[in-house]
């Protein structure tokens, strides 16, 4: 990478709500050897910024891409870390509904009544809203499957996938004292529910699942939750709705060494094999999939090294962040041979 690219100053965002995925972005634009500099979602861009970085989104952004300057010399960059509507629903309702639910997000007044619910319309919409006004140059999804969705209905993005951070995993040795755990919040009624059967059925096997979704047990960040999965077996992947993408959790889990059994999974990280690097079993099949690989912990720790490794390896942040830098700067050359 030429000098001048390595000196570039980035704006990236700070979400009040999210601070893990900013925090992980930050560390390794720090390594890549650039200036950095945080703002927040109420703020003024830095102007003295080449590249602004947007992430999530975990709040609202229009405003903040309405104000620049046009024509403007910054690269906008937006890395799509969030779900998107049904992609089994037909694609001109999906996008009569996205850009009527951003329109609701951008007003004021009684147009903010319209303004809950249907979180994935409007980050649907907004990327419409933002790509007509050709106000974002680098559009990232973590998800393959959203990234075709994009480009198929216009907004041309890129896949570059959610991996492991540095500061996520660790290589102390631990006893694994806990056969299976889930992490997080249920978020909906189907996830709810598949876990209170999944754990009646366990039960039945004398299988307990620790349960960190901050009712029975707290949420664990940094340290604690390396720590905890090191002493995990199995950790389990169930999602929301049939359609997310949820690697997030591999992420953490692979490289401590914690074999992930999940429900199907659509190819939104094509690089994760089901029965090399993860198990995917029916939800119908779950209970008795994890019974046997507790019982063949030689079978198990061998998918889980397959893993770790590709987590330590090739799915990592870093080489998510180099590949989106990547597409900013070509796109900075290319602005620059045409003025």
């Amino acid at each position: 990478m030429p000098l001048i690219e390595k000196r570039a100053h980035i704006a990236l965002i700070y979400w009040e709500n999210e601070e893990g995925i900013g925090q992980a972005i930050r560390a390794e634009l720090d390594a890549l050897g650039y200036l950095v500099t945080r703002f927040g979602e109420n703020d003024a861009i830095p102007a003295a910024a080449d590249i602004i970085f947007l992430y999530g989104p975990f709040g609202k952004y229009s405003h903040l891409l309405d104000g620049l300057p046009s024509p403007r010399t910054q690269t906008v960059i937006f890395w799509n870390t969030e779900g998107l509507p049904d992609i089994s629903w037909h694609p001109k309702l999906v996008r009569v509904l996205s850009r009527l639910r951003a329109w609701a997000g951008r007003g004021t007044g009684w147009r903010q009544r319209f303004d809950r619910g249907f979180i994935r319309f409007r980050y649907l919409g907004d990327f419409y809203h933002a790509h007509r006004r050709g106000q974002i140059d680098v559009l990232a999804d973590i998800s393959a499957v959203y990234a075709d969705y994009l480009s198929t209905e216009g907004i041309p993005a890129i896949h570059a996938p959610f991996g492991s951070a540095p500061a996520w995993f660790d290589d102390r040795a631990r006893a694994r004292d806990i056969d299976v755990l889930w992490m997080g919040k249920f978020g909906s009624a189907r996830r709810k529910n598949i876990l209170r059967r999944l754990r009646a059925e366990l039960a039945e096997h004398g299988v307990e699942i620790y349960m960190v979704d901050n009712v029975e047990h707290p949420f664990v960040y940094d340290d604690a939750r390396t720590d905890l999965l090191h002493r995990t077996k199995i950790t389990l992947n169930i999602l929301r709705t049939w359609y997310d993408e949820n690697s997030l959790r591999i992420c953490m889990a692979a490289p401590n060494g914690s074999l992930v059994v999940s429900e199907p999974l659509l190819a939104h990280v094509p690089q994760y094999v089901a029965g090399e690097h993860y198990v995917s079993a029916p939800i119908p099949k779950l209970a008795e999939t994890i019974v046997h690989y507790l019982n063949h912990p030689a079978e198990r720790e061998k998918i889980a090294e397959n893993a770790r490794r590709l987590t330590t390896t090739e799915l990592t942040f870093a080489n998510a962040i180099t590949t989106i830098m990547e597409a900013a700067f070509a796109h900075r050359r290319a602005a620059a041979s045409r003025s």
